[in-house]
């Protein structure tokens, strides 16, 4: 497809289904419901596991991580300001690299936020366990999966304000975390053990020192670094639902990156102070372990409420995610047309109902293999995950330019650096890609990862003629 058939046919989806959405999300409600996609289980949990893999060294690959998440959702933010459309990336991918990496990154885009939510249930069914060890992993994801579809079926605006509580609550507790953990590694708090070293990078050069396993032997628990930031694709595919896309994603932008500096960096600062690092458990989240050290009264099931509460707002941020990725292959043709329908509350019921059953499938892995379910789908998730900001950034690299040429008035809002920043950060994606296999139990997840974007090509191979023709209808 040509850029100029491609313009064409992106005038004739947003004429067709910009109006179709309601434009109810404010900056406040799409910053929670950024920070409710980013922050879930690939902080409270997964990086327990990336600790034990790169000891402190872990600072280092939690700025680089953040580094980088800052920069794609500026790219993805320069382009859904540009042209806030439903669908987000997927529009500008079809319209300067064509049909086919559309087609790829839509479907991936769609099974990796399935696979999100898979983890997400996934942890909150072992932090439930915390408190009812007898109850079967499945039946809590189960239950899980029931509440957080339901919530999808209510009206944007209803959505977003349950989305915004969930992600207040687990902001606003992480943020009582880095202030109650700090009060802890300097003693000031009266309940905190002699044992705890104060604050400082002193302490972080025991038991091996900062970097105990070697760089090699740190570098494959970067993609469970960059999977934490993961989830920034809600911006864009909230855009058409902004009341003011220009300011509000701008301003979004803004408090986001600086609230996820603050309590990532903040926290793992804070966890490797309470909590040695080779202590960490794949189990238990390192924030309960902490809270455990500062032997505050009931702090451990408090947070662990707080916890689960965290990674079901993830999930149900990206199933919001999700169903707008359908809603808008559907109307680009490249998904059965019935999932581009809204219900009379303005949802994309259909498109909710074929998440929820590919999420059903998922759910019986936590039944077959109860103990490695976290593993398998974190690690899946998170090489999807990268593949997808990969799309972003490729897609931003040719997208400048076409904006430049046509709609130089669009461009409000753009990230610094280009060029050469979005080349960076698509060799982070790589490294965190290149190192995952690497590493003990992620060979599979990878390779799961790897196997769900070869499926989506060699559809797009057999599927292309007829995809094409009926674009052209």
């Amino acid at each position: 497809m040509s850029i100029k058939s491609g313009r064409i046919h992106l005038r004739q989806n947003v004429s067709k289904i910009h109006q179709s959405f309601q434009k109810d999300l404010g900056t406040f409600t799409l910053t929670l419901l950024t920070i409710g996609g980013i922050m879930g289980s690939g902080l409270f949990m997964a990086s327990g596991l990336a600790i034990k893999r790169a000891g402190p060294s872990i600072l280092v690959l939690y700025a680089i991580g953040w580094i980088a998440m800052y920069l794609e959702i500026s790219a993805l933010g320069e382009m859904s300001i540009a042209s806030p459309t439903p669908g987000s990336f997927l529009n500008y991918t079809k319209v300067v690299l064509g049909p086919g990496w559309t087609f790829v990154a839509g479907w991936i885009f769609w099974f990796s936020s399935v696979l999100t939510m898979s983890s997400e249930v996934t942890a909150a069914s072992l932090f439930s366990r915390l408190w009812f060890p007898q109850v079967a992993l499945w039946i809590w994801s189960l239950s899980y999966s029931i509440f957080i579809v339901s919530i999808n079926f209510i009206s944007v605006r209803g959505f977003g304000t349950i989305e915004g509580v969930m992600a207040g609550v687990k902001s606003i507790a992480v943020l009582l975390f880095v202030g109650m953990g700090a009060l802890a590694v300097t003693h000031i708090l009266p309940l905190t053990p002699h044992h705890i070293a104060p604050s400082g990078f002193a302490s972080f050069t025991h038991y091996g020192g900062w970097i105990p396993h070697g760089w090699l032997g740190a570098a494959p628990a970067f993609l469970l670094v960059l999977f934490a930031y993961a989830g920034t694709g809600v911006i864009g595919l909230a855009a058409a639902e902004t009341k003011n896309p220009g300011k509000t994603i701008a301003r979004t932008i803004r408090w986001t990156i600086g609230l996820v500096f603050v309590m990532y960096l903040g926290s793992m600062v804070l966890i490797l102070n309470l909590v040695p690092w080779n202590h960490m458990s794949s189990s238990v989240s390192p924030f309960v372990l902490a809270i455990r050290a500062t032997h505050i009264p009931y702090g451990a099931a408090i947070m662990n409420l707080v916890l689960l509460f965290a990674v079901l707002s993830t999930m149900n941020a990206a199933l919001y995610s999700n169903v707008r990725v359908l809603y808008g292959l559907a109307h680009a043709n490249q998904a059965p047309k019935i999932l581009g329908k809204l219900n009379k509350k303005g949802v994309p019921a259909n498109a909710i109902w074929m998440s929820a059953g590919l999420l059903a499938l998922t759910i019986i892995l936590a039944y077959v293999l109860p103990a490695k379910a976290y593993g398998y789908l974190v690690t899946a998730t998170g090489f999807q995950a990268m593949f997808i900001w990969f799309m972003v950034l490729l897609t931003q690299l040719y997208y400048r330019p076409y904006l430049k040429h046509h709609h130089p008035d669009r461009l409000t809002y753009k990230l610094w650096g280009f060029p050469y920043t979005t080349y960076l950060v698509i060799a982070i994606v790589f490294l965190g890609l290149l190192a995952s296999p690497f590493a003990q139990g992620e060979a599979m997840g990878a390779i799961v990862g790897f196997a769900g974007i070869l499926v989506a090509w060699i559809a797009w191979l057999f599927l292309r003629h007829r995809l094409q023709e009926a674009m052209y209808e």
